[in-house]
């Protein structure tokens, strides 16, 4: 009973037909399967969901300018300094696709793993195993290839991205590509 009561209050309406739907404020979590959720002490809650093969688990935050995609998520969803409904802390398993899309300072950010950790704290996304990403600002595209893990520093005025390479017999394979946007 506890479960559904769960369900209910963070569901803000009807499931759409194929998959069911979580609205916390204005973030969204798309699923197949309710695994487990729970309730803390104020507006926080607990949530893991698992998506189906070709229906993955879908997440768009546009306050926090990104979507994720997965095959599960854990999540904690909780409310944000101006009492907004917002994504606290994730992790996504399970070819991971992840896009950040931030308007001002202008940045760009899409990337896929096996395993992705968001941190609002800490404003950070930790892409994990086969990692690529592909970053876009007003002047440059960067590509990294072959890493292990990425973790990329959200809403500083720089992009700031820290690369952990795959390594083949103790040498690092992977790569970071930079090339200037024609004008």
């Amino acid at each position: 009973m506890a479960l559904l009561i769960g369900v209910w209050l963070l569901q803000g309406q009807q499931p759409p037909q194929g998959g069911q739907e979580i609205r916390f404020g204005r973030v969204t979590i798309r699923y197949d399967v309710l695994v487990s959720t729970r309730r803390f002490k104020g507006d926080t809650y607990d949530v893991e969901v698992r998506g189906k093969r070709g229906s993955p688990v879908k997440v768009e935050s546009p306050d926090q300018y990104f979507t994720l995609t997965c095959a599960q998520l854990k999540a904690t969803l909780g409310t944000d300094a101006r009492g907004r409904g917002a994504l606290r802390t994730a992790e996504a398993t399970g070819q991971v696709e992840f896009v950040y899309d931030r308007p001002q300072p202008l940045s760009k950010l899409n990337g896929t793993a096996r395993r992705a950790l968001y941190d609002d704290q800490k404003r950070t996304i930790t892409l994990e195993g086969d990692v690529s990403l592909d970053g876009e600002d007003e002047f440059y595209r960067i590509r990294w290839r072959d890493n292990e893990r990425i973790v990329v520093y959200l809403e500083e005025d720089l992009q700031r991205v820290e690369a952990k390479s795959k390594e083949r017999d103790g040498v690092p394979i992977g790569s970071m590509t930079i090339e200037p946007k024609q004008r």
